[in-house]
């Protein structure tokens, strides 16, 4: 999967209470080279550069297909997810057939299920996500690489399926939270996976997640933001 024709990029700047994390986190939008809509993101972390890779087509808010990498000072493991669409498009509850590799060599997972649908992590797909978890109000089983531990290399990139939910936050705290962000921001509660409990998520006119803020298990509030935005006009939505 290769860009070729770039229309946006961006990268989102961590903080962990108001101090700047070694967080490289940016992602680019564009056209493949069969004129599919691709969104390619990687997340770094320190000098080393350790992290993952996630290579997405997009169609109809949804991602169709996946391909990700995740690098640390043990080895690089890869892995390719897709979905069985069963029409034209993607679709919530569609298959979604998961390809890594595991200690005892090449794995394959078919996951079915009503309202399922693939979420590759980073934080660039949070904007889509929110979208649906929008029309959906009971939540959504989302389908992840597990990268919950990454010392259980057979795990690593393995399918891994959680429940998420958002709802609107109440238009008093939406208006005070979304003055730094600028105009037409949808902001949402977001109960993600044991992590991010109870997160503040803010999305564009676009479908861009443009800021993300959530407390740890110890106290400290995390908050992410999307800087450095570059915004083709032939573009109306991310996905």
């Amino acid at each position: 999967m290769q860009l070729s024709t770039k229309l946006a990029q961006g990268r989102y700047y961590y903080s962990c209470d108001g101090r700047e994390m070694p967080v490289q986190d940016s992602w680019q939008l564009g056209e493949g080279d069969q004129g599919q809509r691709l969104l390619i993101s990687q997340r770094l972390v320190g000098a080393a550069g350790y992290g993952m890779q996630v290579r997405a087509i997009l169609s109809a808010g949804l991602v169709s297909d996946c391909q990700m990498s995740w690098r640390d000072q043990v080895a690089e493991v890869s892995a390719h997810y897709s979905v069985k669409a069963r029409g034209a498009e993607p679709r919530v509850g569609d298959a979604i057939e998961a390809q890594w590799r595991g200690p005892n060599g090449p794995q394959r997972a078919l996951v079915e299920g009503g309202n399922r649908l693939l979420f590759p992590l980073m934080r660039i797909f949070m904007g889509p996500l929110l979208r649906k978890l929008e029309q959906f109000r009971g939540g959504l089983d989302v389908v992840t690489p597990d990268i919950v531990d990454p010392s259980q290399r057979g795990k690593l990139l393995a399918p891994r399926i959680s429940h998420r939910q958002a709802r609107p936050m109440p238009r008093d705290a939406a208006s005070r939270s979304t003055e730094e962000m600028g105009g037409d921001i949808s902001a949402f509660i977001y109960q993600g996976d044991d992590a991010e409990r109870d997160a503040n998520c803010y999305v564009d006119s676009r479908g861009l997640l443009v800021g993300y803020d959530w407390p740890s298990s110890t106290g400290r509030l995390w908050q992410v933001r999307l800087r450095d935005l570059e915004w083709s006009p032939q573009l109306d939505a991310l996905a």
